[in-house]
């Protein structure tokens, strides 16, 4: 098995990571995206957020949380996840940054136990997002060997820069959900990228379906592991992706 630490710090090229499920464990564009929803509802500060409230999110009944929560679990039913993501942008991009990066802040403190699960119009939904140091030694590692990096995600653009002012990450293109440009989600992060002037790159990191065309663009495929996602499993063996824990 290649050595991916190796690849980062003495090949060239540019480096491509989607973020959520990739660089850490669990979803913090939805995470946020709940908990900030759940600060509206009880008209509380994101930081004060804890795992008890969001039970509450299940009975709302009235104001513009419910619809929201509506049609969020609409998309997903549907399988539909790009329009999930775009509804996630579009309630993000109206908020203070301040208030976005407290309620990322508030995700990595209070949801990296075990997933807070709730379920609103018969669609279950989890908060979860935890800290993965060995990720986050690796694209640290991209950045110190100078590579030009791309963080391509579909979470909302504000969530993005959260994630890097939280743990430090500078020098790098973040490519996310900004309510201007292609959603940058399965075809959507190619066409960001070649927007961006790259048609190719080193090494792509990623973790699901939506990744699939951006992991082709690069010359090594590097997928986290999808445990018992058979169907996921058997396309990172087709595609002779690095299998990565």
């Amino acid at each position: 098995m290649l050595d991916v630490q190796l690849l980062c710090r003495e090949g060239e090229g540019p480096v491509l990571f989607d973020m959520d499920g990739t660089l850490f464990a669990g979803d913090l564009g939805e995470t946020s995206f709940f908990l900030l929803l759940a600060a509206e509802l009880l008209q509380k500060e994101p930081q004060a957020i804890k795992e008890a409230d969001i039970s509450l999110l299940a009975q709302a009944q009235t104001g513009r949380v419910p619809e929201i929560l509506a049609s969020y679990g609409s998309a997903v039913k549907q399988g539909r996840m790009d329009r999930a993501y775009q509804i996630t942008s579009d309630y993000v991009q109206d908020l203070p940054y301040d208030t976005v990066y407290n309620a990322c802040k508030q995700a990595f403190d209070a949801f990296s136990g075990s997933p807070v699960v709730f379920s609103f119009d018969g669609v279950a939904h989890r908060l979860y997002v935890k800290k993965e140091s060995h990720m986050l030694a690796i694209l640290q590692t991209c950045l110190q060997a100078k590579r030009e990096v791309f963080l391509v995600s579909a979470s909302p653009l504000a969530v993005v820069n959260s994630f890097c002012e939280l743990f430090s990450f500078s020098g790098l293109t973040c490519l996310a959900a900004d309510g201007l440009h292609i959603l940058p989600y399965g075809q959507g992060k190619v066409e960001r990228l070649n927007e961006a002037g790259l048609k190719a790159a080193a090494i792509a990191f990623g973790n699901s379906i939506g990744d699939t065309q951006m992991l082709q663009m690069a010359r090594y495929g590097v997928f986290r592991h999808p445990g018992d996602d058979h169907d996921l499993l058997d396309l990172a063996i087709r595609m002779h992706w690095i299998l990565f824990p």
